[in-house]
């Protein structure tokens, strides 16, 4: 079974991803602040993906993305980044840091989930 988590401060979304992936038998996890997640290394390691909004209330997505990328235990754990700033630059920087995709909000959930499982898909060909 997969195991992705969401860092994203909305609630309610990361309750809706949540209720969508659980049918598609992925565990899901998530986390409203970057802070909570980063604090124990060794939590992050056992994803097969992670679902990081841009903007965050405590720091911003994309100095996690280059946290997450710069160590060796989690620099090949895909990163699919979500913003509600969809200019060129921003995506061009997400990507260029190593995210897989970009999604744009607000997210067709439909959409998200099959990007989700696409990229999950990918992982198990790539084994």
């Amino acid at each position: 079974m997969k195991k992705i988590v969401i860092i994203d401060d909305s609630a309610p979304f990361t309750l809706l991803i949540k209720q969508l992936l659980e049918t598609e038998d992925v565990i899901v996890e998530s986390y409203e602040d970057a802070g909570d997640f980063l604090k124990i290394p060794s939590r992050i390691t056992g994803y097969d993906l992670i679902i990081l909004d841009i903007h965050l209330p405590d720091v911003d997505g994309l100095h996690v993305l280059e946290n997450l990328k710069n160590k060796p235990a989690t620099k090949d754990i895909p990163v699919l980044l979500l913003s509600g700033d969809s200019r060129s630059e921003m995506v061009i920087r997400g990507m260029r840091m190593g995210a897989i995709d970009f999604m744009t909000k607000p997210i067709d959930p439909a959409q998200l989930i099959e990007r989700v499982l696409d990229h999950l898909d990918r992982g198990i060909d790539q084994s």
